[in-house]
């Protein structure tokens, strides 16, 4: 992934100039697509990935201190982002199984047998979903931002703070804040016990 890029170009990029930032884009993004080729994800968490990276590269610019070269930066930033995708799908995949062998799955009602409950309970978990997903919009942005990344990417409060350049207590407190605003505004909707 050797590749150069002119010190202050990067500067500039860093503070901000558009120019110089579209063009530190243009250069690493064939290199940042080569590295994910590495990862065994599919073609469209490749993507996502790729633009995960991409803007956390124009978030921490700022924090490349050239004590190493740009390309060495590039590579870690760009192996946290495919690595923490990687950890997270698999504390999703170990949490839809945890608790259940395969004594239990067999127990499990078809969809032939119980049509009009599964019928009444998706209706319900649609509706109770839409209600979440609009409480959620009302929240500000900074909320909102570490709700997402806690219970949708199922990241860590570390890794919320390292994304978002604050510290871990603001993460636990904004998190804090957010559900308590996201519970007022459930009970205003007569949710709050099914959505909590």
């Amino acid at each position: 992934m050797a590749f150069a890029i002119d010190p202050d170009t990067l500067d500039r990029a860093a503070a901000g100039e558009q120019l110089s930032l579209d063009h530190v884009l243009r250069v690493v993004t064939p290199h940042v697509e080569r590295q994910l080729l590495r990862y065994q994800v599919s073609d469209e968490d490749r993507r996502d990935l790729l633009q995960a990276t991409l803007m956390q590269i124009v978030r921490r610019l700022g924090t490349f201190r050239a004590e190493s070269s740009f390309s060495t930066w590039l590579f870690r930033v760009t192996a946290n982002e495919a690595l923490m995708m990687m950890r997270s799908r698999r504390r999703h995949r170990s949490r839809l199984v945890e608790g259940l062998d395969w004594e239990e799955l067999s127990t499990l009602p078809s969809m032939n047998d119980n049509e009009e409950i599964l019928v009444d309970v998706t209706a319900a978990a649609r509706e109770r979903d839409a209600a979440v997903r609009d409480a959620l919009e009302e929240l500000p942005n900074d909320y909102r931002d570490v709700v997402v990344a806690h219970y949708h990417m199922d990241l860590g409060l570390q890794e919320i703070a390292d994304r978002l350049d604050i510290t871990e207590s603001a993460v636990r407190s904004r998190l804090h804040r957010a559900r308590s605003r996201l519970r007022t505004l459930l009970e205003a909707r007569d949710l709050a016990p099914d959505a909590a």
